[in-house]
């Protein structure tokens, strides 16, 4: 099979690869249709990764059709579209009893990474990362099941109710997919503060209040709405430790900030512990999924409850991935799909 192998910091090739085949009766073979560009494809891709010793075969984000299954299969059919989880948890470590599955030590993957035309996994893990997609949704937006989890899951943990003022740092797709799941929590109003232009349209389009950081007093900004209290909930969503200082005090006091997604592996944060102790504002992270959260994020977009869509910019073959790939590093566009 055709595949894009990683194979160190900017090496990144279209191959031939050995393809995954059904050789258990528990086995699932998926067609893989539209694999996503995440953030962490691109860090990889430009910086390496513990996670991903090359050579390897990147992407996590995908939709595709199950073509053959074992004769004891009974979670899908051959002709079904699903979408795959990149990880299960084995339910047995340290972190799976303490409930928080997410940060398994023990994960289970698929046979090989989405830019790929195959995939395989077990009917065991099928019971905990696959999930059903209707014929008349699209698979491109299939595909952004898995970032829709991560927000899930930390808008669980900033634990948003109905008419909180949230703030959010960026208007990234992540950044905007947490600005929808906000919306769908019940946040009465969300601010989203980001730099470029037609990011900003995009979260006024869905109904935030925006702002340019570069023009305008956040601070000022901040109290005028807030009515000087400060906003209920603080989501991070970029990877910059300076911006991420400046707005720590946006805050209200009983308020969280969220950290989400991953800064580099050499940052470092300052921070004025008297913002946790007298004002007892919660500093939470966020990584990753459980399966639970996985289905939900699917079942949102399958009813359409969650329009992904709007954050599908540009698709590209998988000949074509490294186009695709400096596309994404140069910040354009929004979310890019690549055709398998």
């Amino acid at each position: 099979m055709k595949a894009a192998v990683y194979r160190g910091p900017g090496k990144l090739k279209i191959e031939e690869v050995k393809a995954p085949i059904i050789e258990k009766d528990d086995e699932i073979l998926v067609k893989v249709k539209v694999s996503a560009i995440c953030g962490t494809d691109i860090k990889t891709y430009l910086h390496g990764h513990h996670a991903f010793k090359p050579p390897v075969i990147l992407g996590h984000e995908f939709a595709g059709e199950v073509v053959e299954v074992g004769k004891d299969v009974e979670i899908c059919d051959v002709g079904d579209n699903v979408t795959v989880a990149p990880f299960i948890n084995c339910g047995r470590c340290l972190f799976c009893r303490k409930g928080v599955p997410e940060l398994c030590e023990k994960r289970y993957f698929p046979s090989n990474g989405s830019f790929a035309e195959f995939v395989k996994i077990s009917q065991s893990y099928a019971e905990l990362g696959i999930a059903a997609i209707p014929e008349d949704i699209d698979l491109q937006e299939a595909a952004l099941t898995e970032p829709l989890a991560c927000v899930i899951n930390a808008i669980d943990d900033c634990k948003i109710q109905l008419s909180d003022k949230v703030m959010i740092i960026g208007a990234g797709p992540m950044g905007l997919l947490n600005l929808m799941v906000a919306q769908l929590r019940g946040a009465s109003q969300i601010i989203v503060s980001e730099l470029v232009a037609e990011r900003r349209k995009v979260a006024s389009d869905l109904g935030a209040t925006v702002i340019d950081p570069t023009k305008d007093d956040l601070s000022s900004f901040i109290s005028e709405l807030t009515d000087g209290a400060g906003v209920d909930e603080l989501i991070i969503a970029v990877a910059n430790t300076e911006t991420a200082e400046s707005v720590l005090n946006f805050v209200r006091p009983g308020g969280k900030i969220m950290f989400f997604g991953g800064f580099p592996s050499s940052s470092s944060l300052t921070l004025d512990p008297n913002l946790m102790h007298y004002r007892q504002v919660s500093l939470l992270g966020s990584s990753g999924f459980t399966p639970q959260q996985f289905k939900q994020a699917a079942e949102l977009i399958n009813h359409g409850k969650i329009n992904v869509s709007k954050l599908i910019t540009h698709s590209f073959p998988l000949q074509e991935i490294k186009d695709a790939f400096d596309l994404s590093i140069a910040h354009q566009g929004l979310k890019i799909v690549v055709s398998i």
